[in-house]
């Protein structure tokens, strides 16, 4: 903590990134750092190879966020990657640009419990409840004001990855927070209407074509969705509209793991982005590294190449090896 504090005070430029398809830990996460270290009198560019999803526009210079870095000019004397188990979780474009020369150190903040990234520098905490908090307790320890921008900013992240307080990963700590950030200007009823009260129609409709997939297990412990190209093209949906799908069938009695299989825009063959949803029994996190993926005991994710019926016999057989 101390090196990367110091190579903060150091620094004049840093440029800041997240994972591709974002989420509110991973704007908030951004934006609350680069707002930060703004107030030091350094200049932040902020970075998502998939921008801002629709319904965290809400969230404070959330429109500084850049899509490419073709127009970026100059030089960074740091690069964070927050919420990120790796720098190739930024996507492409972003790990090429690191190899142009032009990139000083860079730094991983993350709180996914499998994490092997080779930055220079890694702050991990497996037990923060968001990436947010980590960013929250680094700023704490800078000449930076928590004002409402960055407290709307990080409660986000609270909110979006413990389900309002609802998962495992809360903890007395993520209260503590929490409060902290309400003293400091963070509107919670503002963001909860901004996160759970304002999906687009067409998200709506995705779901209605999403249930008549619902697939439920013979012990009825695992529960399935997928959603494909096809109902993406029906509804006008984007693939941020599924964020919270694979909670429908985690939301089933008696369910113990819940997957959600989305059909990716790939050129060639077929690919499928695999997100998994454990209520504890089972850590998740192992079932996806095992098919080059990761995440946290509860929620994790990987890709596989083929076709449907064929990724989700390997991913079931897989889930059946490790349910109790």
């Amino acid at each position: 903590m101390n090196a990367i504090l110091g190579l903060i005070r150091d620094s004049k430029r840093v440029l800041i990134s997240s994972h591709e398809n974002p989420d509110g830990d991973a704007i908030g996460s951004m934006l609350a750092l680069g707002l930060g270290i703004e107030q030091m009198g350094k200049e932040a560019v902020f970075y998502n190879k998939d921008g801002v999803p629709e319904i965290l526009r809400f969230l404070p210079h959330s429109d500084r966020i850049v899509k490419s870095l073709d127009e970026i000019e100059g030089t960074f004397d740091l690069v964070f990657a927050v919420d990120c188990t790796g720098t190739n979780r930024a996507g492409r474009e972003f790990e090429d640009f690191l190899r142009t020369g032009r990139c000083g150190k860079v730094i991983i903040m993350d709180h996914h419990q499998t994490n092997n990234s080779s930055a220079d520098f890694r702050l991990l905490d497996p037990r923060s409840s968001s990436t947010g908090i980590i960013i929250y307790s680094v700023l704490k320890q800078l000449p930076v004001e928590i004002n409402s921008d960055i407290a709307d900013n990080i409660y986000t992240t609270i909110i979006g990855d413990t389900g309002s307080f609802r998962y495992s990963n809360t903890n007395p700590d993520t209260f503590r927070v929490a409060a902290e950030l309400v003293e400091y200007g963070a509107d919670p009823a503002e963001i909860s209407e901004a996160l759970f009260e304002s999906e687009p129609l067409r998200k709506l409709k995705l779901i209605g074509l999403v249930l008549p997939t619902l697939e439920v297990s013979g012990d009825k412990k695992i529960a399935s969705v997928y959603v494909d190209k096809n109902m993406f093209a029906q509804t006008g949906a984007r693939r941020e509209d599924t964020e919270g799908i694979v909670n429908i069938p985690r939301s089933i009695k008696g369910v113990e793991i819940a997957v959600l299989f989305r059909e990716e825009n790939v050129k060639d063959g077929s690919l499928w982005k695999v997100s998994f949803r454990s209520k504890g029994q089972v850590d998740v996190a192992k079932i996806a590294e095992g098919f080059g993926g990761g995440g946290h005991n509860r929620a994790a994710g990987c890709s596989l190449a083929g076709d449907l019926n064929e990724v989700k016999k390997r991913i079931f057989e897989s889930v059946r090896e490790v349910l109790p």
